[in-house]
């Protein structure tokens, strides 16, 4: 038995593990037992004299790293948010690495060099384990980038990467170069400037490999090259100069980063000292409606900010495995990538206040209590809403276009409840500014408005889904001992229906245990990735914001 607040004895019924991890306690009120709870643990509670416990804490911020700009070591204020740099940051791994194994997590050094002939080393110390079942194979990919291109080494301009396939990565393209790496091997990354053109080579366990990248001076307008590791499922170790000895020897005329002059070095830009100098920005607006590409125009155009977008297509594209041909994923492979795709982004999110740092939180965002709860966790930043809502017209054209080029990726049910709970924010105690970047707000109201009385005639009327709902809840308690549900924390025998099909979508302000239990397959596409995927309510709320 457990009592609530109130000292009324709770039932226990059974409990779960959802897909973020949560230990969910399926428990019944012995008083009034007509009425579901959800143990305290659990961030949706209710009890009798309140509907909703209180936002969770915003977590602990990072410490205060002090810097030193006599050294030179990985970067973490441009780092990837799930690269977990070592101690002294002269290394790293991945920090969801057994959880989401095809996360690539990538970090750069806090100087970059323009003249010279430079060095530096990367030995891949560990191989990182991962979850039984999983295909990922650990890789680390190495070598030099600028300073404003994404972490994905290889795969903009102005980033050269070698890969431990053996393959050498420029702006996307891949070619076979060298030998394969792994687990001991030593990789030297050497930059000569001082050539007609810039060259960079590479050498394994001390044997010269050959130049792999010839870069016009002309293209570069003396933009510093920076060291820049990627890796996946492995720890790597990183020597900019500070050993007594290298791993193995180097040739006479190259000199090792650290050991360049700090007059030499170009430093990348301070972090923010404090969080009251960093924002989030968090995105609002129905599905295609341009969150996505406004958040990447406005990344673009305010590069100085360095913000990092949260989002599920740039999650997805750090789990893709470029290489020299793009392989069709098999079905099952699709399903589980679009599944930890959701999982990681909100992982993600929850982590994300305790960097100081700029961020931009790609979700659609259109329910006030999600809204509310994404802001809370920011406290101290500076805490804004970006609203797109365009007018109907170039709406459904941007619907179209999508399509066209992801097929159809949103069920009809969801869009039509999103509609049905769209609320515009306002100002308040946790969010400081709304801005209305297409309609402005007196022209989108009278339009969210429209949205959700059409929705709302469209939906189920609230009590016959409430009865379905229940009828749902008391099929997989019957059935709970074939497979159905969820029982001791495994997803067993779902009903696997495609959203051409009568959907259950729970209804928002009354989120019982019922709601959080069931799950609904949705057939899905995002980064150029179909699936049909199983999401209990929460994970389906996180998913589409």
């Amino acid at each position: 038995m457990i009592n609530n607040p109130h000292n009324t004895p709770f039932k226990i019924h059974r409990s779960y593990t959802c897909l973020s991890q949560h230990v969910v306690y399926l428990i019944q009120c012995t008083k009034c037992p007509n009425n579901n709870y959800v143990d305290e643990n659990y961030a949706l509670r209710r009890t009798h004299t309140e509907k909703w416990s209180k936002s969770p804490p915003p977590p602990e911020e990072e410490p205060r790293e002090e810097d030193d700009e006599t050294v030179v070591i990985l970067d973490t204020y441009t780092s990837d948010l799930h690269f977990k740099a070592s101690k002294d940051r002269y290394g790293g791994q991945p920090l969801f690495s057994e959880k989401f194994p095809s996360l690539w997590s990538g970090a750069r050094s806090t100087h970059g060099v323009t003249k010279g002939k430079v060095c530096f080393e990367a030995k891949v110390t560990q191989n990182l384990p991962v979850k039984e079942g999983s295909t990922e194979v650990p890789l680390l990919r190495v070598g030099w980038s600028v300073d404003f291109s994404r972490s994905q080494l290889g795969e903009d301009e102005f980033s050269y990467g070698y890969d431990g396939r053996g393959l050498k990565a420029e702006n996307g393209q891949f070619e076979e170069f060298g030998q394969p790496f792994g687990e001991n091997d030593v990789i030297s990354c050497f930059a000569n400037f001082e050539s007609e053109e810039v060259e960079l080579s590479f050498s394994k366990n001390g044997e010269d490999l050959g130049v792999a990248f010839r870069i016009s001076k002309e293209s570069l307008t003396n933009t510093a090259l920076l060291p820049h590791v990627l890796c996946k499922n492995c720890v790597v170790e990183l020597n900019f100069g500070q050993k007594e000895e290298p791993f193995f020897p180097v040739p006479e005329e190259y000199v090792f980063i650290h050991a360049i002059p700090v007059e030499d070095r170009v430093r990348t830009p301070l972090p923010p000292k404090t969080t009251e100098e960093c924002e989030v920005l968090l995105m609002v607006g129905l599905p295609g409606s341009g969150k996505t590409q406004w958040a990447q125009k406005y990344t673009q155009e305010n590069q100085e900010k360095r913000y990092i977008i949260l989002g599920t297509e740039t999650v997805l594209y750090q789990m893709r495995t470029k290489g020299l041909e793009d392989e069709e994923m098999d079905p099952k492979s699709r399903d589980l990538l679009i599944q930890q795709a959701a999982q990681c982004l909100s992982k993600l999110v929850q982590i994300a206040p305790r960097a100081k740092r700029n961020y931009i939180l790609d979700q659609c965002n259109v329910y006030n209590s999600g809204q509310r709860r994404k802001l809370l966790a920011f406290k101290g930043f500076s805490r804004k809403v970006v609203v797109i809502v365009p007018n109907e017209e170039d709406w459904k054209k941007r619907l179209e276009l999508r399509k066209e080029v992801e097929g159809e990726d949103v069920p009809e049910s969801v869009m039509l409840e999103m509609k049905a709970n769209f609320s515009l924010p306002e100002k308040s105690d946790y969010l400081d500014e709304v801005m209305y970047e297409e309609l402005v707000k007196e022209e989108a109201q009278p339009l969210v408005t429209k949205y959700k009385e059409e929705a709302r005639k469209l939906l189920p009327p609230s009590e016959k889904r409430a009865n379905r709902r229940n009828n749902r809840n008391k099929r997989n308690r019957q059935n709970r001992n074939r497979g159905q549900g969820y029982v001791g924390g495994q997803r067993r025998g779902y009903d696997n229906r495609s959203y051409g099909q009568q959907q259950y979508w729970g209804q928002p302000g009354n989120r019982g245990v019922s709601a959080i239990v069931l799950t609904t397959s949705y057939q899905i596409q995002a980064g150029g990735v179909a699936a049909v995927v199983d999401f209990p309510l929460q994970e389906r709320r996180e998913f589409w914001g």
